[in-house]
C-alpha cells in the first residue's frame, strides 16, 4: 500500500541502459491497473542495463523516484523492479510426477509438489532463479490441461518456462535501491513486465510476440495459448546502431545520436534516395552534407541483424512454424522510421505499434 490508506499502489522501477523510468499505477478492485504517472531520468552509467556506477546511478534513481512523487501525489516506499541484460537466460523444462500404477486424483498438494521440483533444478554457478512460469499439465494419455485438479492419472507432467539470471547483477541493482529506503517488493523479467501491461487475454491466447527495443539491449518474449512459450535478450540494441552511424559518418556520437533521431530511417524511399542530409557546423566541426543513402544503408544493416537473430531463435522453437500471432514493438527503438516494415518483411507476420 502506497500514498494512504484509501487505495493501493502499484510502482515499477526499471534502470535502463539510456533512462531510469519509474511508473506509478493504481490497483483497482477488479485487479486491473491504471496508470498515474511516469518519470524518467537519464541513466549515463548503465551500460546494457548492467550498473557500472553505483552512485551515479543511485543518484539517477533517486531523482525518478522524486519526480514520480511529484507528479502522482503518492510518497513511494517500495517498488518492483523490472530486470533485464545480456547475463538473462530462459530454458523450458518439463518434470513428472509418478501417482502410482493404480492411479489417483489429482490434488492441490500434487501441482505444489512439482513447482518445489522445478525451483529445485540445479542452475548453472552464479544464477538465480527469476522466473518459473508454467505453460501446462500433462497426463499420462498425453492430455493437456491447465488445471488438472480433480483429474485422475497415474503420472503428471509440468512444463514450465524458466528465467534465470547472475546473482550478482541482481543483487546490485537491489543494494542500489535498497539504499534508498526504498523496500524491493520483487521483480519481474522487463520483458514479461511489458508484456503484461501491453497485451490483452484475447492476444496472449491467440498468439502475441512483443519485441522491446532499448538503448542496450533488445529483449523479446512470445504468449501463445496464454501462456509464456519463449523469451530471450540480445544484448544489442539502439545505441547500436548509433555507434555504427557515428563511425560510418565519422562524428561524435551525440551528434550521430541527433542524427538518427532527426533523419533515421530503415525504409529507402525513391523520393529520398537521392536527398543529402545537412548537419549544421559545431565546435570544431564544419557543415556537411551526409547521403540518406548512407544513413539507411547503415541503419538497415544493423536492424535487420537484430530481427534476423531473434528469428533464427524463434525458428529453433517447436511452436513458431504454427504461430500466427502478431508481433508487437515497442521501447524507444520502436520509433525508428520504417521498422514496422521491416518487421513485417523479417518475421512474415502481421506488425502492429504496441499500445499500452
Amino acid at each position: 500500500m502506497f500514498g494512504g490508506k484509501s487505495r493501493s499502489v502499484l510502482v515499477g522501477l526499471e534502470a535502463g541502459t539510456s533512462k531510469i523510468k519509474v511508473a506509478v499505477a493504481e490497483l483497482g478492485a477488479d485487479g486491473s491497473l491504471s496508470l498515474l504517472g511516469v518519470a524518467e531520468s537519464p541513466s549515463t552509467h548503465i551500460r546494457k542495463c548492467e550498473i557500472t556506477d553505483f552512485e551515479m546511478t543511485q543518484k539517477a534513481i533517486h531523482q525518478a523516484i522524486l519526480d514520480a512523487e511529484a507528479k502522482t501525489d503518492v510518497s513511494i516506499g517500495e517498488v518492483y523492479l523490472a530486470i533485464s541484460g545480456a547475463h538473462i537466460r530462459s530454458f523450458q523444462s518439463r518434470l513428472a510426477l509418478d501417482l502410482g500404477e493404480e492411479g489417483t486424483m489429482i490434488e492441490e498438494g500434487h501441482l505444489r509438489e512439482l513447482r518445489e521440483l522445478v525451483r529445485q533444478q540445479a542452475l548453472p554457478p552464479g544464477q538465480i532463479l527469476l522466473h518459473d512460469l508454467l505453460q501446462t499439465y500433462i497426463l499420462d494419455d498425453g492430455t493437456a490441461t491447465a488445471n488438472p485438479a480433480g483429474l485422475f492419472s497415474r503420472r503428471l507432467m509440468a512444463d514450465y518456462h524458466l528465467v534465470s539470471g547472475i546473482a550478482t547483477r541482481l543483487q546490485t541493482t537491489v543494494h542500489c535501491v535498497k539504499d534508498l529506503s526504498l523496500h524491493v517488493k520483487g521483480y519481474a523479467l522487463s520483458s514479461y513486465a511489458t508484456a503484461q501491461a501491453l497485451l490483452t487475454s484475447e492476444q496472449k491466447s491467440f498468439g502475441s510476440l512483443v519485441i522491446n527495443c532499448g538503448a542496450g539491449i533488445t529483449d523479446y518474449i512470445v504468449y501463445r495459448n496464454g501462456f509464456v512459450a519463449h523469451s530471450g535478450t540480445l544484448g544489442v540494441g539502439g545505441d547500436h546502431l548509433t555507434n555504427d552511424l557515428a563511425v560510418a559518418v565519422k562524428i561524435p556520437f551525440p551528434r550521430a545520436e541527433e542524427l538518427k533521431r532527426t533523419h533515421g530511417t530503415v525504409d529507402l524511399r525513391e523520393e529520398t534516395a537521392h536527398r543529402r542530409v545537412s548537419l549544421p557546423a559545431e565546435g570544431p566541426y564544419e557543415q556537411r552534407f551526409v547521403p540518406m543513402s548512407l544513413v539507411v544503408e547503415v541503419l538497415q544493416a544493423r536492424q535487420a541483424e537484430i530481427f534476423e537473430i531473434i528469428r533464427e531463435d524463434l525458428e529453433a522453437q517447436p511452436f513458431w512454424e504454427t504461430f500466427s500471432g502478431t508481433v508487437f514493438l515497442t521501447g524507444g527503438g520502436s520509433h525508428l522510421d520504417g521498422i514496422q516494415k521491416m518487421a513485417a518483411k523479417v518475421f512474415d507476420r502481421p506488425v502492429e505499434a504496441a499500445k499500452p
